[in-house]
């Protein structure tokens, strides 16, 4: 058999999670003085996206297939896509196909697109999300402001947390489902169920930069 190509991609059944908690962890330091209790801080610019989900209760055959999802994880080895399940479409009235104008590097917060549709005052919502790179390179960005197309169908997306990997002109940019590439935060992966053979499953992951 061969080894598991990575990222997978997650069960279709059930289509969406009981509950999910989403989480932004920063690599901010805070320094406080013992005498004055001033403090200070200082952002390092990293970010990761984590989530806690729970699916809902299943029978065994939809339970089979995460458990085989598990499995081919190899425990903390292995990533797999998922984006936040309250946000698989935008608030916002965008179409078309969103690509980078310019080249764009790690760090930049404001990234410029054509490709939409013209003259949208909502093309965006601040909320929705944006997906750069595609399989293994996914990286999920949040939108944090209103953004309007120009007559051309062009716009400028304000994103949070900075731009994590370099993007090149024409480079496409998701924004239906978009995914981040995610790593199981333990090697212990399990699933429970009770005497009608109805299970649960639920666990928790990180981004993996």
């Amino acid at each position: 058999m061969a080894v598991p190509s990575y990222p997978l991609s997650l069960p279709t059944s059930p289509s969406n999670f009981k509950t999910s908690e989403w989480r932004i962890v920063r690599s901010v330091a805070v320094s406080v003085s013992p005498f004055t209790m001033k403090s200070e801080t200082a952002d390092y610019g990293g970010a990761v996206w984590t989530t806690t989900v729970t699916l809902p209760p299943m029978l065994k055959a939809d339970a089979s297939s995460w458990q085989v999802f598990f499995m081919q994880l190899h425990g903390r080895h292995g990533n797999f896509l998922l984006g936040d399940p309250d946000a698989k479409t935008i608030q916002g009235s965008a179409t078309g196909t969103m690509s980078a104008t310019a080249n764009h590097s790690v760090g930049a917060y404001d990234i410029t697109v054509d490709g939409l549709n013209a003259s949208q005052s909502t093309a965006f919502k601040k909320g929705d999300y944006v997906q750069f790179g595609s399989g293994a390179t996914s990286k999920l960005h949040m939108i944090v402001a209103d953004i309007s197309t120009n007559g051309s169908g062009q716009a400028t997306l304000q994103i949070e947390p900075p731009l994590k990997t370099a993007i090149s002109n024409n480079d496409v940019i998701v924004y239906v489902s978009a995914k981040a590439v995610m790593r199981m935060d333990s090697n212990e992966l399990s699933w429970n169920a009770d005497q009608v053979s109805t299970y649960g499953i639920s666990f928790s992951c990180s981004e993996v930069i």
